[in-house]
């Protein structure tokens, strides 16, 4: 507190002084708050993500929106720019289509930042986190291209202004990444503003552990865990559930469950048989129809126009 105080009077002094001067000062600020130019990408996110559902999708890094414990990086516009594509086709226009657009006005993030690089933590890495009910955070944008999950090729073979196209290498990656994600954490979001019920934390009440980044998936598989991380906590669980059985075709639910065995299997089935009616009572939602609209629209995927951010005048 003193030297706050004694900054304050050191500065208070120099005012002092300075007003016996007659020097009259200049009516322009220096201080200057930064603007950017607005672009094609900037009006594509108005139009298809904050004026239907006042969803501000944020690609530029602003240090207020991101977590501070980690050392981050901003995401690639380009990678940015791939990855809103993705999220409205796979995850906001399936949840309109099966829920109607005034469902994601209500209980969709008021704020989605997509951060480059990943929050690690000893022993794990965090691709998403949901908060109040209000933000949902994307890290890893820049893995897109940096790890080869796809390839950019620009028109003019040197950058974005002329268009470009994209080549996805890695299906299961941008899924597992971005997609299962963004679906695992919206369902926070949903248990957060309509609770699940009590009895699916008693189901596997005395396996949850803190120490789950010392187990594979297919421990986890056999202890009745659709993943590792689900045996971490039970909201952790539910919600894993929920995007993994979404997100995957039957055949690859029912190839991760056979990892289980009968009584891994039988286990995870009781899991998913309260998140199925959770989500028809709570919220109307049928988790087989939404599957069945996303595994059509990941067959259309190719179909995506990625280098059209212009909007209709």
């Amino acid at each position: 507190m003193k030297r706050i105080a004694t900054y304050i009077l050191a500065v208070t002094a120099a005012v002092l002084l300075s007003s016996c001067n007659k020097e009259e000062l200049s009516s322009t600020s220096v201080i200057a708050d930064p603007v950017n130019a607005e672009t094609e990408f900037d009006r594509w996110l108005e139009e298809n993500y904050r004026a239907p559902y006042n969803i501000n999708f944020i690609y530029r890094y602003e240090d207020i929106e991101t977590d501070h414990d980690y050392d981050l990086v901003p995401a690639k516009e380009i990678c940015a720019r791939i990855l809103a594509k993705m999220v409205k086709f796979l995850w906001l226009d399936p949840y309109t289509e099966i829920a109607g657009a005034n469902f994601m006005r209500q209980n969709a993030p008021r704020v989605i930042p997509v951060i480059g690089s990943g929050a690690y933590n000893i022993g794990s890495l965090n691709l998403g986190t949901a908060e109040g009910g209000l933000k949902v955070t994307l890290y890893v944008a820049n893995w897109l291209i940096d790890n080869n999950f796809v390839t950019v090729t620009y028109n003019n073979g040197v950058d974005e202004s002329e268009g470009y196209s994209v080549t996805i290498n890695s299906m299961d990656d941008v899924n597992y990444y971005f997609l299962h994600t963004m679906h695992h954490e919206f369902a926070h979001i949903l248990n957060q503003n309509k609770a699940y019920p009590v009895d699916y934390n008693t189901i596997t009440q005395n396996d949850y552990t803190a120490q789950w980044t010392s187990i594979t998936d297919a421990q986890a598989l056999q202890m009745g865990f659709i993943s590792a991380y689900a045996s971490s906590a039970p909201g952790e669980d539910f919600v894993e559930v929920l995007s993994y059985y979404i997100t995957l075709s039957e055949e690859e639910w029912n190839a991760r469950l056979a990892q289980g065995g009968a009584t891994g299997r039988e286990i995870i089935e009781r899991k998913l048989a309260i998140v199925k009616d959770y989500m028809v009572d709570a919220w109307n939602v049928d988790l087989d129809e939404m599957r069945a609209i996303l595994m059509r629209r990941y067959s259309e995927i190719d179909g995506i126009d990625w280098s059209d951010f212009t909007t209709e005048e």
